[in-house]
């Protein structure tokens, strides 16, 4: 989580890190303009919009800013292409916890069943960005969509920013089946519903109150 106040009128804004959306990438560029960098550990890092409501934004307003002075904001990523990155990620990690010998179909089906004892992601999107029965975020961006954040957050700074480019990775993409597919989708709907938002321009201002499915 990052803070950005004092900006100017229509400036300042928070940007929410949710897990696998380019979030380090992000910190790199935008650390040195923040009022405010939480990095550690993983639970403040990535605040969820529902410990943000409950928490942090009380704190703001006491600070003087109160919820409606700054836009809160986070990235979002296509709902299997962000299950796929946990399990690339985690297949590097050498401890109990990793998904070296494990297919991307094995770990989709224990990622659906909410298997405990799997190295998968224990949340989930809609839920990262839910509270008090709706989005609680106010804009929502296209991970793969830069052409559209970095000159908003460039503007938003007053400083033209260069974000690394990573070049895509070389390895072939996990393989599922059609029935394991076509769960992950239903599964996902809420997420998918934040997606649709997502396909024309890249963004989604204005999205806090909108009711998602459970």
């Amino acid at each position: 989580m990052m803070t950005f106040l004092g900006l100017g009128p229509g400036r300042d804004f928070v940007l929410l890190a949710l897990p696998k959306t380019a979030s380090t990438t992000l910190e790199r560029s935008l650390a040195p303009y923040a009022t405010e960098v939480v990095g550690a550990p993983p639970a403040q890092k990535h605040l969820p919009a529902r410990g943000f409501v409950h928490t942090r934004a009380h704190e703001l307003a006491a600070q003087g800013h109160p919820r409606d002075s700054y836009e809160l904001v986070t990235m979002f990523r296509e709902p299997l292409a962000w299950l796929e990155s946990w399990w690339r990620y985690r297949a590097r990690d050498d401890s109990r916890r990793s998904t070296a010998d494990m297919t991307f179909e094995e770990f989709a089906q224990r990622y659906l069943a909410g298997d405990d004892d799997a190295p998968v992601p224990r949340g989930r999107p809609a839920k990262f960005i839910r509270a008090q029965g709706g989005i609680a975020v106010d804009r929502i961006f296209a991970v793969d969509r830069p052409d559209v954040w970095e000159p908003w957050f460039s503007a938003r700074v007053g400083a033209p920013l260069e974000f690394e480019r990573r070049n895509a990775s070389g390895a072939e993409r996990g393989e599922l089946s059609d029935a394991t597919r076509s769960a992950l989708v239903v599964h996902f709907a809420p997420e998918y519903a934040v997606w649709s938002r997502l396909q024309d321009t890249g963004e989604w201002a204005g999205a806090r109150g909108t009711r998602l499915e459970p």
